[in-house]
């Protein structure tokens, strides 16, 4: 096995035993009340070992040339819980948590083993994930709830610091299986994956995850930073409307050319409490201009804002179902003789107008029954052929007939043999494909088939 695939292996077994600390902590406070970071950590040790542990006997298992019956399976596969269970009971006595301790351990025992036969992202999947942040959740809030009201001691810095490691191994796995899943959508080998292209993705989460982690811890010194950015960029903002406001001010003075200016800082403040009684209407159409400005500015872009929004969204949705999408529907590789060369079979998009009557809504047979009797009630001279033909069509697929929009005339035929064996739907077919394509003319008995097979289907159920 190579090195990276045994590293994804016990990424993807640590991430899955790391869904017992939940019920470990609840188990803690439930029993013991208390959860310390010194106990805790011993206790989840114990459970990790016996996780690794299944996985070792099964791998062992596995790998056996000549396996024995099932029953002796079965107890080669028990020995192992049965002498851990023990010793655990034996060292650290029969009270009533270390029994939900080992029989926690003996269920991780047991997903450990089949993390032995099965693939490293079989198990870690959507409803992997949702399962796991709702126990995860639910025992953050047990702790707080603890803690908070009933002054028992609770750290739940244990508990933050599995579930970022979870999220972190999650989101590797994710990403080295979705690699390996498109890898193999195009029947190609992973030999053919440039190089260093998993270590790159690695690296890339394994950096974003260093990035969220420290501005979790950092979130002070990065709030000041953002509030001094926002300073100055009201700064920028204050001087704009400041500009303004001086123009203003000049448009509105009166004529007095013995007296100088007045400087920058003399002029009344945007926004100030006491502002001077000679200019109150001149700052109110200031404030409803600028708004007005900004709003039909805010407008004029309404289109490209909109792109914008749905972009960035559209991305960060892309971002997520890349990471946190379970990964089905591998196929296997190519073989060595086209190692270098493989056709690749792409499906090709429909006709607009055969994908939209594909996917239209099939009626009721009650509805159909009523558009039928509509069609045999009307005159001779408004009925249509084709209309009719739909007619038929739409009742073979009610009832369950296998059509597609690329079927062709005879092929429909045939499929609609075993269900109305009994009716001229033949001689229809005929006569449409001869009036369709205009070889021949409608005669009067091409009128009374189509109405006698609609008849038929009127009266089958």
């Amino acid at each position: 096995m190579k090195p990276f695939f045994f590293f994804l292996r016990i990424a993807a077994l640590l991430d899955s035993l790391l869904l017992s600390y939940p019920i470990l902590a609840v188990l803690e406070v439930a029993i013991t009340g208390q959860l310390t970071a010194a106990s805790s950590l011993p206790r989840l040790g114990i459970v990790l070992v016996a996780g690794a542990l299944g996985a070792l006997t099964g791998w062992l298992l596995d790998r056996m040339k000549h396996p024995p019956v099932r029953i002796v399976t079965l107890l080669l596969a028990a020995a192992p819980a049965a002498f851990f269970a023990g010793g655990c009971l034996y060292f650290l006595g029969t009270s009533l948590f270390h029994w939900a301790l080992v029989i926690l351990s003996l269920v991780i025992y047991a997903v450990g083993m089949f993390f032995a036969t099965h693939s490293f992202d079989e198990l870690i999947g959507t409803s992997f994930l949702s399962f796991t942040m709702i126990a995860y959740f639910l025992a953050a809030i047990i702790v707080w709830f603890c803690g908070s009201y009933f002054g028992m001691i609770c750290e739940p810095i244990l508990l933050i610091g599995s579930f970022l490691l979870f999220i972190l191994l999650y989101a590797i796995i994710s990403n080295q299986s979705n690699i390996e899943r498109l890898m193999g959508r195009r029947h190609y080998d992973l030999s053919m994956l440039p190089a260093g292209m998993r270590r790159y993705n690695l690296l890339l989460i394994c950096a974003g995850f260093v990035l969220v982690v420290l501005g979790l811890f950092f979130q002070a010194p990065i709030w000041y930073i953002v509030k001094f950015l926002l300073r100055v960029l009201t700064s920028f903002l204050y001087i704009f409307v400041l500009f303004f406001r001086f123009i203003i001010w000049l448009l509105v003075r009166p004529a007095q050319p013995d007296k100088p200016l007045p400087q920058v800082s003399a002029l009344p403040v945007f926004g100030q409490a006491q502002e001077s009684a000679s200019t109150p209407f001149i700052n109110v159409l200031f404030q409803w201009l600028a708004l007005l400005l900004i709003l039909l500015f805010l407008f004029s872009l309404r289109r490209q804002i909109w792109a914008t929004i749905q972009k960035i969204v559209s991305a960060v949705w892309r971002l997520l179902k890349a990471l946190f999408s379970r990964s089905v529907g591998k196929q296997k590789s190519a073989s060595a003789s086209s190692e270098y060369y493989v056709d690749t079979v792409e499906d090709l998009e429909r006709d607009t107008v055969e994908t939209s009557a594909a996917e239209e809504k099939i009626p009721t047979l009650r509805i159909w029954q009523r558009q039928c009797r509509d069609f045999l009630e009307a005159p001779r001279g408004n009925r249509s052929l084709r209309d009719g033909y739909l007619l038929i069509l739409t009742w073979l697929r009610i009832h369950g007939a296998p059509l597609s929009p690329a079927d062709t005339t005879l092929e429909i035929l045939n499929k609609s043999l075993t269900r109305m064996p009994e009716s001229p739907f033949s001689h229809v077919t005929e006569r449409f494909n001869d009036a369709y394509y205009g070889e021949l003319p409608l005669l009067d008995d091409d009128h009374e088939s189509l109405a006698r097979t609609l008849r038929i289907l009127m009266r089958k159920k």
